[in-house]
């Protein structure tokens, strides 16, 4: 009964976050780091969670993109940069989850589900789509009635999104020793039309997956099957990965058949013990004919978690393991967690109910790896290239003879201006400080009585300026 045990903390944790919602750090002037959040002179209505970097050699380019679920400071998404110093926080008043850089008619785009998690193990929301300036483009829906589930939201070049959704039903377990009427839970893929809303494809698991098939002990509803993940194979058919069933599926993207099973109970394949993997999550496809995921192993001391790439023939229906990425510490994960494939074939692993996120390098070395301050967990953790320009202005505070400024977001400014005088119309640049993440102090001389502050780029060029502000004696 373990498993039960540790899914359902899970569920409780993350339901209790959501409700609480409303309720390196030598760069940013205040951190509270005791606590497990930062907070700025210049918004002040920000608490993001802090992370240690615990090991750093050669990263890939970018930044980190991540979201919390539990620990201290705020719920939401969040980009961090190498030294684990926030980049760019929105708080959010729901929980938001799997933050991720994608591409929207031919842009780059941020994307994010937003919304509440049931105790019992869903999610009912809306993922949303911003541009580089934090705007929404779009909001992506369910269709059919139903509210977009919190475990995948993928964007296609078509301008689709592949979403999960879950539905409560009453079915017959005896088959399985349970109850001839009893609650479960439907797990549904949705293909839909990003602009229109419109329904492109549907599939259940109750029509196509038995309850025999599940490693759930029958709770109140029997989630048995779990789908946790989407991606799209090279032929354009889906990769459906099932955590209860230890399940990854290829289904027919036209007519919805299950065309093969990998892993569990009716694998069409045979495993070698090596390659045998446990509640898994994240199952993606590659170019190179492999795939990989996240075998988080419920938390089991037998089965530490671990991200892996396997290969398969479809001849032979043999499985091998080609890789694996443990942890340095062998770590107990009960839920969550990905594992993404980098350009130069590095991995990045987030650890779900365990506060680390992890980048490996091909080899399976460690080149980057760091933990939330407050514990938290994280479902999903990414490394992408992002250009930020907020279409908000900067903000800028003065405390004691300190001027504070920032901009929330931007990945362009390396210098500020500052400009002072008598008058609010009156400004004469006075210095020019190197930025630092997340806030910029820039120390006041004389007795000014307006000033602003104006972002620069690296050539020096002007971005952006805030409003120009009172200084108080």
């Amino acid at each position: 009964m373990r498993q039960a045990h540790t899914r359902r903390q899970f569920l409780a944790s993350a339901a209790a976050g959501a409700a609480a919602l409303a309720l390196p750090r030598a760069a940013w002037p205040r951190v509270e780091a005791d606590n497990g959040f930062a907070t700025f002179h210049s918004e002040p209505s920000l608490k993001p969670p802090t992370m240690t970097v615990n090991a750093r050699t050669a990263p890939s380019p970018g930044y980190v993109f991540v979201t919390t679920l539990t620990g201290p400071g705020q719920r939401g998404p969040m980009i961090v940069d190498d030294a684990g110093r926030v980049v760019w926080f929105r708080r959010t008043s729901e929980v938001a989850i799997d933050f991720r850089v994608q591409r929207y008619r031919g842009k780059p785009v941020l994307t994010w589900w937003e919304g509440t998690i049931d105790p019992r193990g869903y999610g009912r929301g809306v993922g949303l789509v911003v541009d580089r300036s934090y705007r929404t483009v779009a909001t992506v829906r369910a269709g059919n009635g139903y509210a977009a589930d919190v475990h995948e939201l993928l964007l296609t070049p078509q301008g689709t999104a592949l979403i999960t959704v879950y539905d409560e039903k009453t079915a017959d377990l005896s088959s399985v020793g349970g109850p001839s009427s009893h609650s479960v839970l439907d797990s549904i893929v949705q293909e839909v039309d990003v602009a229109s809303g419109k329904v492109l494809f549907e599939w259940h698991s109750l029509d196509h997956v038995p309850f025999a098939d599940s490693f759930s002990p029958i709770l109140d509803p029997f989630d048995y099957f779990h789908v946790n993940s989407i991606d799209v194979d090279l032929d354009g058919n889906l990769i459906v990965s099932a955590r209860n069933t230890w399940g990854v599926y290829k289904l027919d993207r036209k007519t919805g058949a299950v065309l093969w099973t990998l892993g569990g109970r009716s694998s069409d394949f045979t495993l070698p013990a090596d390659a045998v993997f446990m509640y898994q999550h994240d199952a993606r496809a590659h170019a190179d004919g492999t795939i990989t995921l996240f075998d988080d192993g419920n938390g089991s001391a037998e089965h530490p978690a671990r991200a892996i790439r396997i290969g398969y023939d479809l001849t032979t229906r043999q499985v091998t393991l080609l890789q694996q990425y443990p942890h340095p510490k062998p770590l107990l994960v009960a839920a969550m967690g990905n594992a993404q494939v980098l350009p130069d074939d590095g991995m990045f692993v987030g650890w779900g109910t365990q506060p680390y996120v992890t980048e490996f390098g091909p080899l399976g070395d460690v080149r980057w790896d760091a933990s939330f301050d407050g514990g938290a967990w994280n479902y999903r953790a990414f490394r992408n290239t992002w250009t930020g320009r907020p279409a908000t202005r900067p903000a800028l505070a003065v405390k004691g003879r300190t001027a504070y400024v920032s901009w929330n977001g931007s990945t362009e400014t390396a210098w500020w201006r500052l400009a002072a005088g008598a008058a609010e119309h009156l400004l004469a640049p006075v210095a020019t400080a190197r930025a630092t993440p997340f806030e910029t102090a820039i120390p006041l001389h004389g007795s000014p009585r307006w000033i602003s502050a104006t972002a620069l780029d690296a050539r020096k060029r002007p971005l952006a300026s805030s409003r120009t502000i009172r200084v108080h004696p």
